[in-house]
């Protein structure tokens, strides 16, 4: 058989948790290869805010959060809920600051804990105030080589500037338009492009390639052992060899429709990940017989639409974060009732849209609506509309919430009805029915000038305004089933040779849970980590 090229450990996908692979792969001895499907290094992280979630990193001593093995225990088993398992869970309590300290040590990569950004779960035995989230340092794109700056993808959506800087601006968002500008013109990169230039770098210090434009899409496997790949590059079949081992961090599956359908436990209508995430390397893994896990999950997200916008010639589709946490806003359904605590973190706030009613045979909850008013307007911003500006024509308004109501198909009396409810609690500061602002993660959205709760006021001052709110993702977080060294598991819990996963492409580490800020990317990296380390002494 003719292979392109061979190598000791084949690596698919340029994401972090692939970067991180392949760095750890070299540096273990192995010759490496890395394969990507589009033109561009980064896939999701590069779009991301790129934050990585560590439990007991050494950088929380620096900011006065203690932290420990135990505690990180705790929360973990209550966050999983049974959905994971004990040998993943101890991987990553174990190696995830081992992998931060590594990154350090022996890569361009530089990382600073976030203080004051909350666990996903705070109050709960174990969780943590701040720290264990841990956000990029800006990175001059300039120490990469031009032909290889280029390359790095771009996200669409976040500016030029830190977590940490843009929490020193508040809701009301006085940007430093100064700092922004100058980054730009001296090509700083920050949040997830600044982690995958700094990885990239990394790899080019150690001379790994990256081929892009070469799409995995079957494993070759001899005597049992995964070998190699056929791939597709330039309209041709081609094939590599890889020696060892093949680590697969090729994202998820959000933008395959067919297995959307087949597998999430409800509609995923929004993803905000760039559009290549088709599944490639879970489908591979199951023409070999890998064993699946998680794989009606996601990270979901709410996000909204702007007409006409698009990314890599798909519709782009806005995280939507901040907006919903302002006070004087509220999420409800087309009954015109809230079914959720607007201001819980977005990957369970997602799972509320899928709430099904056997009556109608349908999800009640889809589609939503963002309801705000003109106090709001004249605060805060929503994606594009900054305070006080026009709103353009895809917010829906109405000079009260009747009128609103009847434009965008909302039961009139029930969203009437809704918002004199919720002025109740806001002038209280308790929601009574969801609980809204009750935690500090929850308050962290908040603005700190209104009280008693910094996410609620009164919404009483016409024209009110509505956006709909879709059931989207940052991606999807079933995949190959691994073990502890990120070894795939074939259906009977058996070793597939030869054949690693990472990232969005295996089955998410702390299963239905979401610890915290970069709780995707922190458990992604080490076992990327893990499966470089363990790939290179096959």
């Amino acid at each position: 058989m003719q292979y392109r090229a061979e190598c000791d450990v084949l690596v698919l996908g340029t994401g972090a948790a692939a970067l991180v692979a392949a760095i750890r792969a070299h540096d273990g001895g192995a010759q490496v290869l890395v394969l990507e499907r589009s033109d561009k290094i980064g896939g999701t992280t590069s779009v991301s805010g790129g934050v990585v979630w560590v439990p007991n990193n050494h950088h929380m001593a620096e900011v006065g959060i203690p932290d420990s093995e135990e505690e990180a225990w705790t929360y973990l088993r209550r966050l999983h809920g049974g959905s994971s398992n004990e040998e993943l869970l101890a991987a990553f309590i174990e190696w995830g600051p081992k992998m931060v300290r590594y990154l350090e040590e022996r890569t361009p990569v530089r990382f600073a804990a976030m203080e004051k950004y909350p666990d996903y779960h705070p109050d709960w035995e174990g969780g943590k105030p701040g720290g264990r989230s841990l956000d990029n340092e800006p990175f001059d794109s300039k120490r990469l080589p031009p032909e290889v700056a280029k390359r790095i993808r771009k996200g669409p959506l976040l500016g030029p500037f830190t977590h940490r800087e843009a929490s020193t601006w508040g809701p009301v968002r006085n940007f430093d338009f100064v700092l922004m500008a100058n980054r730009v013109r001296d090509k700083i990169l920050t949040l997830g492009t600044a982690l995958i230039a700094a990885l990239t770098l990394g790899c080019v210090e150690r001379s790994i390639p990256i081929e892009l434009g070469v799409r995995a899409r079957r494993l070759l496997v001899e005597d049992g052992r995964v070998v190699g790949v056929e791939a597709e590059e330039n309209g041709q079949t081609v094939r590599f060899r890889a020696r060892k081992a093949v680590v697969i961090a090729t994202g998820g599956f959000e933008w395959n429709e067919d297995m959307k359908k087949q597998f999430l436990r409800g509609p995923e209508l929004a993803p905000t990940s760039p559009p290549f995430n088709e599944g490639d390397g879970i489908l591979m893994g199951m023409a070999v017989g890998a064993r699946l896990g998680r794989m009606n999950d996601a990270w979901w997200m709410p996000s909204i639409q702007l007409p006409g916008e698009e990314y890599e010639g798909r519709q782009l589709n806005r995280l939507l974060i901040n907006e919903r946490a302002y006070p004087g806003s509220i999420i409800v359904n087309r009954a015109g009732r809230r079914f959720v605590n607007e201001t819980c973190n977005y990957a369970d706030l997602g799972k509320a849209f899928h709430v099904f009613d056997p009556s109608t045979y349908d999800y009640p909850n889809i589609p939503a609506y963002l309801i705000f008013d003109e106090r709001y307007h004249s605060r805060y911003h929503l994606a594009t509309v900054m305070p006080g500006d026009e709103m353009p024509g895809w917010v829906a308004q109405g000079n009260t919430p009747q009128e609103l109501a009847e434009k965008i198909g909302v039961d009139p009396a029930g969203l009437a009805a809704t918002i004199e409810r919720f002025n109740r609690f806001a002038g209280e500061g308790v929601d009574h029915d969801f609980g809204r602002g009750g935690t500090i993660y929850e308050r962290h959205y908040g603005d700190p000038d209104v009280g008693p709760n910094p996410t609620m006021a009164p919404l009483d001052t016409p024209p009110f305004y509505a956006v709909e709110v879709r059931p989207g993702s940052l991606g999807t977080k079933g995949g190959l089933e691994v073990n502890g060294k990120a070894q795939v598991l074939n259906v009977w819990g058996e070793v597939i040779p030869g054949l690693y996963a990472c990232g969005n492409a295996a089955a998410a580490v702390t299963g239905a849970g979401y610890g915290g800020a970069g709780g995707t990317l922190g458990p992604g990296m080490t076992f990327g980590f893990l499966a470089g380390m363990h790939a290179a002494a096959e």
